[in-house]
């Protein structure tokens, strides 16, 4: 796979991997949104159709809505078995063909320490399929492992970009019904502490993410 360099005047190719529906929404829906507002082009894989948490047809449909309202110019649905994935090389095999047909810039992908074995083994197999892209970044999920997790790349948005965000996580209403599996409240009060981390006022709201690795002068803007 011949690596892609960046330069200012090039659009991004993103892509987004999530163990189920609504994974990379819950940890980068900001984000992604703002990739396709600058003109990106996104790209969103769900390894399984979360059929233990619910009705897996119904949870695709809710992706599915979901990437229209992003902007997702495709989504990739991998149907592995909910919470009984395979070993993590199957799962590496076909999230590799994914990469190298697409060739992205940017994946974010799953943290490694988290409490879901969906997500841990995503995360795993994605690091590997993605090792050749330019910059890959773990979101935070409502399961990782907190003590674990030391963000120190963060995207801020303003209130109108985190209710957009709140718009999107509705589309899961499957979730939200299902006991509060999808707690929105959660996740406002996640962002306003991780904006007020790095000493944003009340009204901003925050994405954290680790690096995995960031090539620097490959970035927008560091070309050599």
């Amino acid at each position: 796979m011949m690596v892609k360099e960046i330069n200012k005047a090039n659009k991004l190719k993103v892509i987004a991997i999530g163990a189920h529906p609504d994974d990379f929404e819950i940890g980068a829906g900001m984000r992604l949104m703002h990739h396709v507002k600058n003109g990106d082009e996104v790209i969103g894989i769900i390894c399984s159709d979360g059929e233990q948490g619910g009705d897996g047809e119904i949870r695709l449909k809710e992706a599915e809505y979901a990437a229209k309202f992003v902007g997702i110019k495709e989504l990739y649905k991998l149907h592995f078995p909910d919470t009984r994935f395979p070993n993590y090389l199957t799962i590496k095999d076909r999230l590799e063909k994914i990469i190298k047909k697409e060739n992205p810039s940017i994946a974010y992908i799953h943290f490694k320490e988290d409490q879901h074995q969906d997500h841990r083994v995503v995360s795993l197999a994605s690091s590997i399929a993605c090792r050749k892209v330019l910059t890959i970044l773990n979101y935070k999920s409502p399961s990782t492992i907190n003590a674990l997790f030391n963000p120190h790349l963060f995207h801020i948005g303003l209130k109108k970009d985190f209710q957009k965000k709140m718009e999107l996580l509705k589309i899961y209403k499957s979730q939200i019904e299902r006991n509060g599996v999808l707690d929105l409240r959660h996740a406002e009060i996640e962002a306003k502490y991780h904006a007020s981390s790095i000493h944003f006022p009340e009204n901003h709201y925050a994405e954290p993410f680790c690096a995995n690795h960031i090539i620097l002068n490959k970035m927008v803007g560091y070309d050599d």
